[in-house]
């Protein structure tokens, strides 16, 4: 066996496997997708990074590749600036987004659920 391979051998699959840029933060909050056709749904964050995210509660069109608008709150049709993300997978009633931009330092909302993992 050579060298290069012996080393990739013995690395968990768990390491090998996470590509991630930063680590996640687990959080239970109250969020809205939306399409660019208009659909809008509520979801629940599961995870959180500066760069994405993991959300439970899904339907029919959520489609990896899609862009999509994400909002925290419940309330569809809040005034509160989305963020836009492409949805990088859809596994049953999960799906998980890359953010287009990280997270602005301006938006207090998303820093302080990633910091404190606030639950709602």
């Amino acid at each position: 066996m050579t060298a290069p391979l012996a080393r990739l051998m013995a690395t968990p699959p768990r390491v090998r496997d996470d590509r991630r840029r930063e680590q996640r933060h687990a959080v239970r909050y109250d969020a809205v997708l939306e399409s660019a056709r208009g659909e809008s749904i509520p979801v629940r964050l599961a995870d959180i990074s500066p760069h994405g995210c993991n959300v439970r509660g899904l339907t029919d069109w959520l489609r990896p590749g899609a862009f999509i608008a994400i909002r925290l709150g419940n309330d569809i049709g809040d005034d509160e600036p989305a963020l836009q993300a492409i949805v990088r997978w859809v596994r049953g009633d999960a799906a998980g987004m890359e953010f287009v931009r990280p997270v602005p330092a301006a938006r207090r909302d998303w820093h302080d659920l990633m910091d404190l993992g606030i639950e709602a």
